[in-house]
């Protein structure tokens, strides 16, 4: 049964192009588009051919008729010369049939078969397949495989590779399912090996590949060369040959030295298929005691100046200042962990950060621990706006069919499941494109009808209201009764959430839950029906009741889902964004640490950056996201929990469900939360409080590349989206706190929950630094009021604004800047004085860039506070047009209220500086606290003047 529940997921898995770096630069150039020909439906080589090609075929690769036959030909003679049709004359001679042949599809569907005897059982399963190319092998080095093969042996596991062939009992036995898990199979009656390929071109050097990995499997790992035929063009593994002074690395005590070079000498060993162990780290721990000591330590120093001032005159009103206490804790908290923490990276190793612990694994899983593990099927799941197709999702699905391939050749089974949210919004023919390409690829994918339209207003809320324009090239204008828009309008269909991701992916799993059951139910009237039970059922059987299950459900919804393919989901699901590349292995050690952890419930990897515009603005984001993830790396390295961002992560799907919840608005039972902006924030505490862990991998090494923002605009958005969603985390809206209490539930639950004390401080730090950029321009204009105008007036409990501007300055563009230097030379990034100049010539722009938003995190704090709608599109995976006329006119729409707020602050403060009557004046002067009070203002008044003039216009 396992394997019949295996094939009904490998009937839709997609097809597993090569992602080579020359076509991967082509398909990001825009220069190159797969061809969406019959001869390209579904590339199932489970073997790369980029190892080498013995031979070339003539330059045809979409044959005609005519020469199809000489192609076939052509084939079997090299097959011939190279001793693959060297089969047992006995079995010939008693059947009369040859079981070995080159057979190569026309293109009316029908083979030409050369020799031209092929069995009846042979032709039939060559029909079954529906591959361009099969190769039937039988040689000596397959006889004797075939000979090692016990009678209960259902695959053969090559080790030198990892690699697994599917061994068959009978030609009687091949089912198509075959050419979407492997690129061979072992025919254990008719003593011979079927090869397979889309493309007659390759089909050769498949077979070698194959016949190579037979050969591994006779004589091992230090397989000699020169035992496979080679032609004069090249070798088969395309290596060069050995010279004198090299050591064998498979030597024992070579590999012994090796590891502790390398610093893997204190790697778990044990291959008995035990889980290693993995230490929990107090090292975070110990750093976060310390931070709170220096919190209670400075806020006790404020207190003690209040008693004090209290003991000179004895005025109780300045006590009431203690109520402040409490938030400047929450927005000093930051401060203070980026103090300590530069202290320990530059006093303290940073070797833990290299090794695997409880929430970090810094090492692979060994894959010899698991030899006899089945891995399990794992659903790709990609939600898509209305990014290209061929300039963003294509390159990203080249990457991912690539890592399929991997994994299937390991003995897994994939596939892809796209939440498709713009098909439905697109004009006909891009959506025609979409569907196409998921079809010939073997995607599944869901999408739902468009957002109703309603009537918008302008005015002053418009700055908040703001929604993407539209544009005619991508965007389906059709309001018809008949198109999906018009359909919405008429039914009033509303995709919630502020940012609608959460809603997509909710959409598409309700959908994938709802086939699911549907076939549960067919599957049990089919039992019922043929009076046997589910183990007798075949995986035609499944198919076809599949089919039929979706169908209902797409009947059921009356045109409002589209859907096709394969939309089941796996037990692992590996999520990523549309502009992403995967590293080819990544599927496998998922699944590999998935298992041996079974109390992870969500995986995050570590990400490198894939740059689009190359631009200013992208190499500065870039830049900034490297550090961000180095930090992450550190924090988690040292004991920390790990974040989870949304994307490049593995989620195990039992435990999404198990904290499912009923929205009470609509009555729906949800996994991502649509009524938060941050849903990833939001699922993993909800996973986190409910004892599961979540962990970061960064053993790929930036293998998994994320888009950054390419504008100003995008980056403004995020931090826009990543403030709302902190404050409505922790904060209900005004009008709520009546009834509600200011505090929401989640908040609460989280505080009490049984996560690490250390951590929770950690995540409460990272919430509240969005208030305190948030709060930088009203604080410095109270500042400048207070300290210009009443400073002898001000209670020492106070603190102005200069003195911790300078501590900024100092702590985080100074002794931050050269800790964190250190600490990405100690984890081997960057040598020091390399990571040193970089950092140097990327602060005046980070420095620009933190200093303009405090406006902007503002507006989206006040936004939720007052209930105030605003959303956010997706960001921008292309470069859109350009120019200086584009530039200044979006620039203008976008920071025209930034603009006006900023030269109204300036006026008031060239006004208060040589225009007020004297007594008010604020201005610098020997004996004036003027310049304390105007140059934190007039820096935040001018990074959010110059961010868009600077950062804008790029």
């Amino acid at each position: 049964s396992s394997e019949k529940r295996e094939s009904r997921f490998r009937e839709s898995v997609p097809p597993s192009p090569s992602a080579d770096a020359q076509t991967l630069k082509k398909l990001e150039g825009g220069g190159y588009f797969p061809s969406l020909s019959p001869y390209h439906y579904r590339s199932r080589s489970g073997i790369s051919s980029s190892e080498g090609t013995p031979a070339n075929l003539p330059e045809a690769r979409e044959p005609a008729m005519s020469n199809v036959s000489q192609i076939a030909k052509y084939i079997a003679r090299r097959a011939t010369l190279l001793g693959w049709f060297d089969e047992l004359p006995a079995a010939a001679i008693s059947s009369g049939w040859s079981a070995t042949c080159v057979a190569i599809k026309q293109p009316d569907g029908t083979y030409t078969y050369a020799p031209d005897d092929p069995s009846p059982n042979l032709v039939a399963a060559v029909a079954r397949l529906d591959e361009n190319a099969v190769v039937s092998m039988a040689s000596e080095v397959t006889n004797t495989v075939l000979d090692t093969i016990k009678p209960d042996q259902n695959s053969l596991l090559v080790e030198s590779t990892g690699a697994r062939i599917p061994i068959i009992p009978s030609l009687a036995d091949i089912h198509q399912s075959l050419v979407y898990s492997a690129s061979s199979c072992i025919v254990a009656e008719e003593r011979c090996v079927l090869i397979w390929s889309n493309d007659a071109n390759n089909i050769i050097s498949v077979a070698h590949n194959v016949e190579k990995q037979l050969l591994g499997f006779i004589v091992g790992p230090s397989m000699p060369r020169g035992l496979l035929a080679q032609t004069e063009e090249q070798s088969i593994d395309g290596q060069p040959t050995p010279v004198r002074g090299a050591i064998d690395e498979k030597n024992e005590i070579y590999q012994a030295a090796i590891k502790v070079e390398e610093g893997e000498d204190d790697v778990d060993e044990d291959l008995e298929g035990n889980p290693p162990v993995r230490p929990t780290l107090r090292v975070h721990s110990f750093r976060i005691g310390i931070v709170m000591i220096l919190v209670i330590l400075t806020q006790s120093m404020g207190v003690s100046k209040l008693l004090r001032q209290w003991a000179w005159d004895g005025d109780y009103l300045r006590f009431t200042l203690v109520a402040v206490i409490p938030p400047l804790c929450l927005l000093s908290l930051f401060f203070f962990i980026v103090v300590v923490s530069s202290v320990f990276q530059l006093l303290l190793p940073a070797g833990m950060c290299l090794r695997n612990s409880k929430y970090h694994s810094a090492v692979k899983p060994n894959r010899k621990r698991y030899v006899n593990y089945e891995l399990p099927h794992i659903t790709v799941q990609m939600p898509v706006y209305k990014e290209g197709l061929r300039g963003v999702v294509v390159p990203t699905m080249v990457s991912v069919m690539a890592a399929i391939q991997y994994y299937e050749n390991q003995g897994g089974t994939a596939s892809v499941f796209i939440n498709d949210d713009g098909m439905q919004c697109i004009q006909p023919e891009l959506a025609a494109a979409r569907k196409q390409y998921y079809r010939e690829n073997g995607i599944g994918y869901c999408a739902r009808m468009p957002n109703m339209k309603t009537s918008k207003s302008g005015g002053f809320f418009s700055w908040f209201k703001r929604s993407p324009p539209i544009d005619p090239e991508v965007d389906n204008q059709d309001e018809s009764e008949l198109s999906p828009q018009g359909r919405a309008n008429k039914l009033g269909f509303v995709r919630k959430g502020k940012f609608k991701k959460a809603s997509n992916m909710n959409y598409c799993l309700s959908f994938s839950n709802r086939v699911e059951d549907e076939l549960h139910r067919l599957t049990e009237l089919e039992c019922q029906g043929r009076n046997c039970s589910y183990d007798e059922l075949t995986a035609e059987d499944d198919d076809r009741m599949y089919e039929t299950a979706l169908q209902n459900m797409l009947d059921a919804d009356e045109g409002k889902t589209w859907a096709e393919g394969n939309i089941r989901m796996g037990e692992i699901i590996l999520i990523i964004d549309c502009d992403t590349r995967v590293p080819v292995d990544c599927l496998l050690y998922g699944a590999l640490e998935m298992h041996e952890s079974p109390e992870v419930a969500i995986l995050q990897h570590g990400s490198g950056v894939m740059q689009v515009a190359h631009n200013i603005f992208e190499n500065g984001i870039t830049y900034f996201t490297n550090i961000v993830y180095t930090a992450i790396k550190y924090g988690v390295g040292t004991g920390d929990v790990a974040p989870f961002v949304g994307h490049n992560a593995f989620l195990r799907w039992k435990a999404i469900q198990s904290v499912s919840f009923v929205d009470p608005s609509d009555g729906v039972t949800k996994w991502w939360s649509d009524s938060h902006v941050s849903e990833d924030f939001d699922i993993s505490l909800r996973v986190q409080m409910a004892g599961m862990a979540c962990r970061l991998a960064t053993y790929h090494n930036g293998g998994f590349e994320e888009g950054v923002s390419l504008t100003v605009y995008d980056e403004l958005n995020r931090w826009e989206k990543y403030a709302y969603g902190c404050n409505e985390l922790v904060f209900h809206p005004f009008y709520q706190w009546i009834y509600k209490g200011p505090v929401t539930r989640l908040f609460l639950r989280f505080l009490w929950s049984n996560m690490p004390v250390s951590s929770k401080v950690s995540i409460i730090a990272y919430i509240f630094t969005y208030y305190a950029i948030a709060a930088g321009m009203l604080l410095t204009i109270v500042n400048y009021v207070l300290v210009g105008l009443f400073f002898a007036d001000l209670d020492h409990f106070y603190t102005p604004s200069w003195g911790i501007w300078v501590s900024l300055l100092v702590i985080f563009n100074g002794v931050a800047s050269i800790s964190f230097s250190m600490t990405r030379h100690r984890l081997k990034e960057k040598s020091f004085w390399v990571t040193i100049i970089e950092t140097a010539t990327w602060l005046p722009f980070l420095l620009l860039f933190f200093g303009g938003i405090s406006i902007n995190c503002a507006k989206a704090l006040l936004c939720h506070a007052f209930s105030v709608n605003i959303e956010w599109a997706s960001t921008s995976k292309e470069l859109g047009p350009t120019g200086i006329y584009i530039g200044l006119n979006k620039m203008m729409h976008r920071f025209k209220y930034t603009f006006l707020i900023c030269i109204v602050i300036s006026a008031g403060m060239i006004y208060m500086a040589v225009g007020a009557p004297w007594g008010w004046t604020i201005a610098p002067a020997q004996y004036s606290t003027g310049t304390y009070a105007i140059v934190p203002l007039a820096v935040q008044v001018a990074c959010s003047f110059a961010l868009p003039l600077f950062l804008g216009l790029t």
